[in-house]
Order: C-alpha cells, then sequence, then structure tokens
C-alpha cells in the first residue's frame, strides 16, 4: 500500500502554526486561553446560526417541500393563476370512459453478457496462511 506523500508547503505552513501556538502558549498563557475560549464561542455561534438560519432555507430549495410550522397549521401558498378566457359556451364536455388498463407482465431480461468458467488446478491440501 502506498503511502500519501504531504505536500512540502503544507508542512512548513502546519510548523509555523504549531510555533506561534507554542510561542504563544508559553509568553502569554492567560491570553492564550482567552483566545482560544473566543474562538470557540465565535466558531460556535456560527454553527448555531447555519442551522437556524441557512440550512432549513438551503433544504427547502432542494427538496422542494415547505419546512412544517412548528405549532399549528402550515401555510399553504396558492398560486392564483388568472382565469383564460374561452371562447366556448358553458356547455358541459362529454366524459370518455377510460378503458381499465391492464398491468404489462414483468419480462425478465436475458443477460448479455456470457460467463464462462475456466477450471483451474484444484489443491486438495490448502496451504496454512499462518506460517507466512
Amino acid at each position: 500500500m502506498k503511502s500519501r506523500r504531504i505536500h512540502p508547503l503544507v508542512v512548513i505552513v502546519l510548523a509555523f502554526a504549531a510555533l506561534g501556538i507554542g510561542v504563544s502558549l508559553f509568553s502569554d498563557p492567560a491570553g492564550f486561553i482567552t483566545s482560544i475560549f473566543v474562538t470557540i464561542g465565535i466558531v460556535t455561534l456560527l454553527i448555531l446560526l447555519f442551522k437556524k438560519f441557512l440550512q432549513p432555507k438551503l433544504m427547502q430549495r432542494q427538496s422542494g417541500f415547505q419546512v412544517p410550522v412548528k405549532n399549528g397549521r402550515p401555510v399553504v401558498k396558492q398560486q392564483q393563476k388568472p382565469k383564460p378566457k374561452s371562447r366556448r359556451s358553458h356547455v358541459p364536455l362529454k366524459t370518455v370512459k377510460q378503458e381499465k388498463r391492464h398491468p404489462k407482465p414483468l419480462l425478465k431480461r436475458q443477460s448479455e453478457v456470457k460467463l464462462t468458467v475456466i477450471e483451474g488446478k484444484k489443491n486438495p491440501k490448502k496451504k496454512s496462511r499462518a506460517l507466512f
């Protein structure tokens, strides 16, 4: 299995980051802890805002459905379409009888791939893999 190589630029950036964190930790520990808590607070706030406001809108756009209302009935927007003016008189149209549709029987598809069995050596003794 090949070992994954990391780009040297990424290694240099990570080394500088570790050096900066180490220097700030030893030079001003109280300021370092304060900055860590502030960073955690800001990231938490951004995650909560994203989950509360942006994610439901994105999910609604993707699914095409409205997000259900927690209390009460969901708001259903009815699209008002202008009624086309018809030239016909107000005579009801004749209804057409629909024939019952019979479901088509499912057909098994034949596989287009032709598989052949290749016989090989059949070794009655199996080698123990624990010896390797």
